[in-house]
This record gives structure tokens, C-alpha cells and sequence, in this order.
């Protein structure tokens, strides 16, 4: 994963056997073929595809350098991206691209602003706020100062719906700023860059260097480089365990027993209708068949909160193929300021980040529908997902199951935000042709199709 080059898909998993070995073709040496040429074809479209990024991200590096390049004057103009220790890590990770867009846009240099990055991430450029922080200072500069505070672009949706849409989907964000030496990036939880496409200041710039509108894919493998200790054991594991074609299943399950029943209607989550474990098990041997791929070509990981569902999806789909690391749930240990993963997720921040980090190297992705997780990792990895959805499908209305369009991360108050926001704002949003991706993919309000701006 981290030695691949700028823009390139993470490493598929036909690269890792050894294609001399008598063992290798046997009865489906057909389908091998036929996985390894589709995996050959993926990373030449997206080589072809995102070679214009890759002298933006030259461009961006030179910049950086300069900004942290002590000398006897002030750096370059820098965005500083913050979070909020008590979010998962699906919730965290999309705020730092999210900023590394807007640095891109706006040419400023990025800083990131929260332990979890600095804790498990070692990227090739120094990011960290603290690090830029000692260096202002010691330029003269102190950002506690009103005159030098960083003025906030803020995401959260406590700010209001019509604020959030007037900033990203109205405004030059490169004039908006450009007298404010620093901008602050805050507490942005959700997948703001879905709301920037639609942007027709930034429409240029977004066709050019994501024409597919594969942000996060196209960025992680700048931004998301763990640290070498937990790469090695994320390398380890794949060698040992993946097969030539690996399904990942992220099944959330312990949100049903962490919120109140109040707050799973308004999301309209009813986890006695939540998706059982055998139809996750039934849609992962379904994307085996239809690659026509013989069982011991393929292994299913396994990524969960419950220990009973690794108990579940072994007897289903058979111990011998399904894998998953620390024997499910990783044992909670204190790691330095960061005990556990928050939002009542189990196990530790490292055991987490190296889930996701594997499902995002799988070659398919079959996930809980609205949970961050998974669909983080799909992005991480270029995955358009299968998302497995709530209710009793009794009709078409309410699928087992849908396919996303792209592999980009959900915006999860787009529902919200659409109900909320002039009809002006909405057209404006819609002119997105993924805004469908990014509205179906989370809950919304219940009282939605009553809105006016909807109709």
C-alpha cells in the first residue's frame, strides 16, 4: 500500500502469489486469467487517468517545502485541518483530504491538527500543525493572537445547512480566503469535497484532476501512509492469508446496541430489520461465482464489532477461508493518549485502522450500509462497494442490497442538507452527477419527501 506511487490503486492481489508454482493454475486457471487481466486493465485506466494529478502533487510538494523551510521570514499561506478525539476513524480520515483538496485549490499549504494522524500515519511531507506551530512562533507569529487567528471554514452542522451550502457550493473559496493568511479547517466530520464538485468555480479544476470524481481515492496514497510498524504487520498479514481474490465484509452490528431506540428511528435504522448475517454471506459467495473463481482461490476478510459474527460468517462460509486479524476483536490496551476507538466502537485505534487498511486492499467490499467504516475503506482502496441495507425487502423499494456508482465516501447529512437549503442550492447540488451516490448512502430526515426543496 505505501509503496505504490502517486495516484496508483493499492496493490491487487494477484500480485502477491507466485505464478511458478505448480499449486498456482489448477482447475479455474481460466478465471485466474480472467481476475489478473481486469485487475492489469484497472491500474492502467487509472495510471492513464490521473496523470495530471501527479504534477499538481509536484507542484503541491515544491510548495510545502518551502512553507516548512526555516528562514527569517513567514512561511506560505496554510490550511489547518482539526478533529474531534471522541469520532471513529471513518469519521476522521475524510477531513484530511478534505483539507489536502482545499490546499490543492486554493495553493496553500496543508497542516493536520489531531493525534490520531500523527499517531498512525508517517507521510512523506512533515503535516503536523504542531511542528508548523513552533516554526510561526519562532517567525513572530503567534496564531492565539486575534489579529493572526485562522479564519474557519466551518463544516459542522451545527453551523446550519444554508451556510454550509452557500460557502461550498457558491463561493470562490481561493477569493473568499485570500486575505486570511491562515484557514482553519474545523471540525469538518463529514465528506465535505462531495458538495466542492458541484462548485462552478472549482468545476475546472475538479474535471482536470479528477475526472471521474474519485477524490479520495486518488489522494489517500499521498496522505494515507501508515507508520512502518503497522505497514509491516498490514503486509504480513496479506501475504499470509489474502488469496488471488479477496472479498472484504464489514459488518457492523453494535450501533443497534449503543443508540436509543429514538434516535435508530429518526435514522430510520431499525436493527430488528437490520441485515442479517447470512444474506452479508450470501452477497460475498455471489461475487465469487460471478468471477467464476474456484473456492481455494478465494478467502473472505472479515472485519466486525461482534465477536459472535466471526463465529457466524466461518460456519457459513467456512473457517478454512475466512480470515481476519487478532482473532477477531483486538484486546483493548492503552495506547499512549488514545485508549480505545470512540463512538462504541471495540478494540484499539491500531487494530482498527489495520482493519480497514486490509479491507481497503481487498478486491471487493461488501459493508454495513451508513457506516463510515466501510465505506472509508472502500474509497482508501478505489472499491464502489455493495452496500447491504435494512428492512424486510418485501418489494424493489427495499432492496437486500445496492451497488455504489464510484468508490467515493458517502456524505451523510446530504439528505439533511438537501431538505434544508434553498431550491437554488439543491439544483446547485444536483448538478453533481453523483449527488445520488451521496444522498442514498446514509440516513436522512424522516420528514424528507414532505420538503419543499425535495419536490
Amino acid at each position: 500500500m505505501n509503496s505504490r506511487r502517486v495516484g496508483e490503486r493499492p496493490p491487487l492481489q494477484g500480485d502477491i502469489h507466485d505464478h511458478s508454482s505448480p499449486d498456482y493454475y489448477h482447475s479455474s486457471d481460466t478465471a485466474c486469467q480472467k481476475v489478473e487481466g481486469i485487475q492489469w486493465l484497472k491500474r492502467l485506466d487509472w495510471k492513464a487517468r490521473t496523470k495530471p494529478l501527479e504534477a499538481l502533487l509536484l507542484s503541491y510538494r515544491a510548495r510545502h517545502e518551502a512553507c516548512v523551510k526555516i528562514d527569517n521570514g513567514l512561511p506560505g499561506n496554510y490550511i489547518r485541518v482539526t478533529s474531534n478525539s471522541d469520532l471513529g476513524i471513518g469519521n476522521t480520515l475524510p477531513s484530511v483530504i478534505t483539507g489536502f483538496v482545499l490546499a490543492l485549490v486554493m495553493e496553500r499549504c496543508l497542516f493536520i491538527d489531531f493525534p490520531f494522524y500523527e499517531d498512525f500515519f508517517e507521510p512523506e511531507l512533515d503535516f503536523s500543525w504542531g511542528n508548523h506551530h513552533d516554526r510561526l512562533l519562532a517567525a513572530g507569529h503567534d496564531t492565539r493572537e486575534e489579529a493572526n487567528i485562522p479564519k474557519r471554514i466551518n463544516s459542522e452542522h451545527s453551523a446550519g445547512y444554508k451556510e454550509i451550502a452557500d460557502t461550498w457550493l457558491f463561493k470562490n473559496l481561493t477569493e473568499e480566503f485570500q486575505h486570511s493568511y491562515g484557514v482553519e479547517l474545523w471540525l469538518d466530520f463529514d465528506w465535505t469535497a462531495a458538495l466542492l464538485q458541484s462548485n462552478p468555480y472549482h468545476k475546472e479544476f475538479v474535471d482536470l484532476y479528477f475526472p471521474t470524481r474519485e477524490i479520495f481515492a486518488a489522494l489517500s496514497p499521498f496522505m494515507l501512509r501508515v507508520t512502518p510498524r503497522l505497514q509491516d504487520r498490514i503486509t504480513a498479514f496479506k501475504q499470509q492469508n489474502f488469496g488471488l481474490f479477496t472479498i472484504g465484509l464489514q459488518i457492523r452490528r453494535q450501533k443497534c446496541e449503543s443508540l436509543s431506540d429514538d434516535m435508530m428511528e429518526a435514522m430510520d435504522m431499525h436493527c430488528a430489520l437490520r441485515p442479517s448475517i447470512e444474506s452479508f454471506c450470501a452477497m460475498a459467495v455471489s461475487i465469487q461465482l460471478s468471477h467464476g473463481l474456484h473456492d481455494k482461490d478465494v478467502r473472505f476478510f472479515l472485519a466486525a464489532d461482534n465477536e459472535e459474527v466471526y463465529h457466524q460468517v466461518s460456519e457459513i462460509l467456512g473457517r478454512e477461508r475466512v480470515i481476519f486479524t487478532d482473532n477477531g476483536i483486538a484486546p483493548l490496551t492503552h495506547v499512549d493518549h488514545l485508549q480505545h476507538t470512540p463512538s462504541n466502537n471495540p478494540g484499539t485505534l491500531e487494530s482498527g485502522l489495520m482493519d480497514m487498511a486490509l479491507l481497503s486492499q481487498c478486491d471487493d467490499i461488501v459493508m454495513t450500509i451508513t457506516s463510515s467504516f466501510g465505506y472509508i475503506a472502500a474509497a482508501w482502496g478505489g472499491i464502489a462497494p455493495v452496500h447491504m441495507v435494512y428492512g424486510k425487502h418485501l418489494s424493489a423499494r427495499n432492496p437486500y442490497w445496492y451497488r455504489a456508482i464510484t468508490s467515493e465516501p458517502c456524505y451523510f447529512e446530504a439528505k439533511d442538507l438537501m431538505q434544508a437549503i434553498s431550491k437554488e442550492g439543491l439544483e446547485r447540488f444536483k448538478s453533481n452527477p453523483f449527488w445520488m451516490q451521496y444522498s442514498q448512502c446514509h440516513h436522512g430526515a424522516p420528514d424528507l419527501l414532505t420538503a419543499p426543496s425535495w419536490r
